[in-house]
């Protein structure tokens, strides 16, 4: 029994030791994909991409090319350092980044539906000054053809209109 227990244990940290742990440690994280970044926007990209864990990588090439849409993502998220610092990244067990596929395609779901938002069909614009211009001259024209009465004041409507009785 004891040797099965034994063979149980050393068995537990072979598996362990061999398995993908992955570190959380915000500093390295940090400091990796910062690596990461300056690389990519220095344009060696075959360097950056050793940062990645192979199957991240393997969903950004396109041949031997890094697709233009996570090249753009990239360089959207240099940017800001804080964009960087919040993602949820960590480190798996040879020091790549895990997680920065999701990350660049969340940066480009957000471009993408801010490109929605700002994109206006011009078919639909008016020309509000054209509109109000229009409304103007018709208003000037219907006073004109139907010329109302000026207003009488409240002490021409008290006293009298001080204007026919100096005539």
């Amino acid at each position: 029994m004891l040797r099965l227990l034994l063979l149980l244990a050393a068995f537990t940290m072979v598996s362990c030791a061999s398995g993908k742990g992955v570190t959380r440690d915000p500093e390295k994280v940090n400091e990796t994909m910062v690596e990461f970044v300056n690389k990519s926007k220095a344009g060696f990209w075959k360097e950056a991409m050793e940062h990645i864990t192979p199957d991240e990588r393997a969903e950004m090439m396109e041949g031997s090319q890094v697709r233009q849409e996570y090249k753009d993502a990239v360089n959207r998220i240099a940017v800001r350092l804080s964009t960087i610092k919040s993602m949820n990244l960590s480190l798996d067990g040879k020091g790549r980044l895990v997680g920065v596929l999701d990350a660049l395609d969340e940066s480009n779901e957000r471009f993408r539906a801010s490109e929605e938002k700002v994109a206006v069909d011009p078919s639909k614009l008016v020309d509000l000054s054209a509109k109000r211009q229009k409304a103007e001259e018709e208003a000037k024209k219907k006073q004109q053809e139907n010329p109302t009465e000026p207003e009488k004041s409240e002490w021409d409507i008290y006293y009298g209109d001080t204007k026919e009785k100096a005539d």
